[in-house]
């Protein structure tokens, strides 16, 4: 593209400091919006050349954020459920409508707007969240769609699944519990993907190359679905220690929210790091 300057809205999260870096590498502008209050969060930021705005999507006046090229949305905040539709709609359409004829879109948004499926979900699956939290990200998706039919502006959503480091994300939080002989809960047949962070910013960064108008849309997730006892099993042998507990023997498939990534395969590649990595990365990390 020849656009060359963003606005990531989510700048200091998991997946927006990333790409944020990745971004000002390759020449861009890069300004970022947060509420986080968050010292070190801050100051990594700006030592990494982010233009830094604190902005409280559920408050603020999006009226202070800069004209920009580019908007990416990577707002993530499923615990705090008081505010779901407050930051992920009402938040989110005061800022699409800020940028509404001005600004093309990323949506970094989740596979849970498609709710439990017996086969992995394609892009043209019909969506039927169950979460208060998918209902609302899928609102903002067709939000997001009003926004830019009306500006005649491009964008694409990015739905992603279960992004890990060695310091967060599914396979951290299964080696803890593992380690700790905590359960797991009740559905051990459940079906996940997880992949790393890096292919969930590369995808993001990439994407620019695939927006369109209407929004197009792509899973982005790892191609191998283990269940819940599978992925922890192989967890376990890595750990060498700890406990696999589940709160039944079996069960849980009927509860499967995941997705076919046929579309992300042919525009993107495949993931570049395997899960086993994913896996040794959290095990050293915790001794």
């Amino acid at each position: 593209m020849s656009q060359k300057s963003a606005l990531i809205l989510g700048a200091t999260g998991k997946v927006g400091f990333d790409l944020a870096r990745t971004l000002i590498s390759n020449g861009w502008t890069v300004h970022g919006a947060a509420r986080s209050s968050n010292p070190g969060r801050t100051e990594s930021a700006v030592a990494a050349g982010i233009d830094l705005v604190a902005y409280d999507v559920t408050r603020d006046d999006p009226a202070v954020l800069p004209d920009v090229d580019v908007l990416f949305l990577e707002i993530w905040d499923p615990a705090n459920q008081e505010q779901t539709w407050e930051t992920n709609f009402y938040g989110v359409a005061r800022v699409g409508e800020r940028y509404a004829g001005l600004a093309h879109v990323v949506n970094g948004c989740t596979i849970g707007v498609y709710g439990p499926t017996a086969e992995p979900a394609t892009e043209d699956t019909p969506c039927r969240p169950t979460s208060e939290y998918g209902r609302s990200r899928y609102a903002q998706e067709r939000m997001i769609d009003y926004f830019c039919r009306k500006g005649g502006k491009k964008g694409i959503h990015i739905r992603y699944a279960h992004s890990n480091s060695a310091q967060f994300g599914t396979i951290r939080r299964f080696a803890e519990a593992i380690d700790q002989g905590n359960s797991l809960g009740s559905g051990p047949d459940a079906k996940i993907q997880v992949i790393a962070i890096e292919d969930f910013v590369r995808v993001t960064w990439k994407s620019l190359e695939r927006i369109s108008e209407p929004p197009a849309i792509v899973n982005c997730c790892h191609p191998e679905a283990w269940t819940h006892r599978a992925l922890a099993e192989a967890i376990h042998r890595r750990l060498g220690r700890g406990e696999i507990v589940f709160d039944c023997e079996s069960g849980g498939h009927e509860y499967s929210t995941w997705a076919d990534v046929t579309r992300m395969m042919d525009w993107f590649g495949p993931p570049q790091i395997p899960v086993e990595t994913l896996i040794d990365r959290v095990v050293e990390d915790m001794g």
